[in-house]
């Protein structure tokens, strides 16, 4: 699906698996084809073609739909001591609550800090 950074400022995207994955820059008005959650997770929005015409003329018109709203799990990362905004963000970029739930369960590294892999732990690890 195509999205574009409707934004004033550049976005960071990270693609690829954890430990092999690379960063994309996503400048203002640029545009990027992502899957739909991944666009959503980024705070892209969507682009809509809408074919019509005008009279004789067929036109092509673009929308861009704002995908994105916010997300309880990453209002819930907030809230937690020490988690910031950005880590935030970055927990939520690498996967859902569910993963992060299944990770820790699995006793598998999670790749953050350790300050925060640890407040993560204590958090979700009660289930």
């Amino acid at each position: 699906m195509n999205f574009i950074n409707i934004k004033s400022t550049k976005i960071m995207i990270r693609r690829g698996e954890p430990g092999n994955y690379y960063w994309v820059t996503i400048q203002p008005g640029a545009t990027i084809d992502l899957p739909e959650a991944e666009g959503i997770k980024n705070k892209l929005s969507k682009i809509r073609v809408l074919n019509s015409a005008i009279g004789t003329t067929k036109v092509e018109t673009k929308q861009f739909v704002d995908s994105y709203t916010p997300d309880d799990f990453f209002k819930e990362l907030t809230k937690i001591k020490g988690i910031g905004a950005s880590t935030a963000q970055d927990i939520v970029n690498w996967g859902t609550k569910e993963k992060l739930i299944e990770y820790i369960q699995k006793g598998k590294s999670l790749p953050f800090r350790n300050d925060v892999e640890e407040k993560l732990k204590r958090k979700y690890g009660k289930n």
